[in-house]
């Protein structure tokens, strides 16, 4: 990395400049949208390009939140524009009371038409409901030289089921019809069926984009890129703890790298150490989506049962190794467990935590999965298990020898 400009040169002035700079420059809160900020990924932008260029084709990008769906969305596209062929990408978001024509309606309403000298919204030219028929017809008047994308973002928080079964009608027309307009669906799912009804009917003209969190070298070059681009440099155990604590979701990368930046330049210094990312934790643990927070307070509450150690089993399960679909058992937390109570634990004397922590009562921060006489778990929210470790860490229940110890066999499955 390029040696950073010495400190000494540097006025109160430019200092604060900085400070915004970096809050500009790391967005947490905010889908990537600016091409060269964006990082990794490289198989699935592909995919998306490729099928743009498909005649017939559309894709579906699914998986956990936080992973970057909206900001891959966002970016795909842009290498495509050029001068002859121009990219027309429309995103709009759906939500609660998304029906089939409000969705289309908000689609259109940020197309214009223009017809015998007068241009309006493609909206006003229907008064009545859109019908799949009205988006066929619609999408197919763009002309021949032009890229249109349209996606529907947020897809999984549609819960009218006839919108879903309508949308998946509406890209098979589009896709036997061979018009001239590529529809991509995001949202929150494992799977494709979760998203869409009736995909089984068009797995022709649907590309499936599985989106999972991202690798270890991704988010160090998330966050060394903007730290180049500030002018700034980072130590390797910063980069290292910022990689482990992300867990390979964009958020805490950002929110890591922005604070620890903040932290950095609060001294008066352009070089961000591993110190600078601790310091960090607290203030990216704030940031966190409120709901996180709450299950995990729920989750540790204290109770008067003999054993309670609810806080010290749930820093052992964010530590433990899982197996290919993500889950773990209670034997696995043994190791962990042991070393967090510097003493020998068996099963037995956690493994009720557990299943408490399944529960509504305490938060419901894991899923419960019956197998072989015996309960397997996994976390619900992919943002709770770094924010374990952080809140863990702060509180003293994981120690930096501990987090050395497991941090392997905790990378290596972070991506399953």
């Amino acid at each position: 990395m390029a040696r950073a400009p010495k400190s000494g040169q540097m006025t109160a002035s430019d200092w604060s400049a900085l400070r915004y700079e970096i809050i500009e420059t790391f967005t947490p809160g905010t889908p990537i949208n600016e091409s060269d900020l964006f990082t990794g990924r490289a198989q699935t932008l592909r995919d998306l390009q490729d099928t743009v260029a498909e005649k017939g084709r559309h894709a579906i990008i699914f998986g956990d939140r936080g992973v970057g769906k909206t900001s891959v969305a966002n970016i795909f596209h842009k290498p495509l524009h050029t001068e002859t062929k121009p990219i027309c990408a429309i995103r709009v978001n759906g939500d609660s009371s998304t029906d089939f024509d409000n969705l289309w309606r908000r689609v259109f309403r940020r197309i214009k038409t223009t017809t015998d000298d007068q241009t309006w919204w493609m909206d006003e030219a229907h008064p009545n409901k859109i019908t799949p028929d009205d988006v066929v017809i619609a999408l197919g008047n763009f002309q021949t030289f032009q890229v249109p994308i349209i996606i529907l973002d947020e897809f999984d928080k549609i819960i009218d089921p006839a919108c879903r079964t309508l949308v998946a009608e509406t890209i098979k027309a589009l896709s036997d019809d061979a018009v001239n307009c590529t529809v991509i669906i995001v949202g929150v799912a494992t799977s494709v069926s979760e998203l869409i009804r009736e995909h089984a009917s068009i797995p022709r003209a649907l590309k499936q984009v599985p989106m999972l969190p991202m690798e270890k070298g991704e988010i160090e070059d998330l966050i060394t890129r903007r730290i180049r681009r500030l002018r700034m440099s980072l130590s390797s155990g910063a980069l290292w703890r910022i990689g482990f604590f992300s867990a390979g979701l964009p958020f805490y990368a950002h929110s890591l790298g922005k604070h620890a930046a903040l932290k950095a330049v609060a001294e008066e210094t352009r070089q961000v150490e591993e110190g600078h990312v601790l310091e960090a934790m607290r203030a990216c643990m704030e940031d966190v989506d409120y709901s996180v927070r709450e299950s995990y307070a729920r989750a540790t509450l204290k109770s008067y049962r003999q054993g309670n150690i609810y806080p010290q089993v749930l820093a052992a399960a964010a530590l433990t190794e899982r197996d290919a679909i993500g889950q773990f058992g209670a034997a696995d937390c043994a190791a962990p467990l042991s070393a967090i109570m510097r003493a020998p634990y068996k099963t037995t004397a956690f493994s009720w935590h557990l299943k408490e922590m399944a529960e509504p009562g305490r938060g419901s921060v894991l899923n419960k999965f019956e197998h072989k006489k015996t309960y397997r778990f996994s976390f619900r929210d992919p943002f709770m298990q770094p924010y374990i470790i952080m809140q863990s860490l702060a509180d003293g229940y994981l120690t930096d020898q501990i987090l050395k110890t497991f941090s392997v066999q905790f990378q290596r499955t972070l991506s399953i």
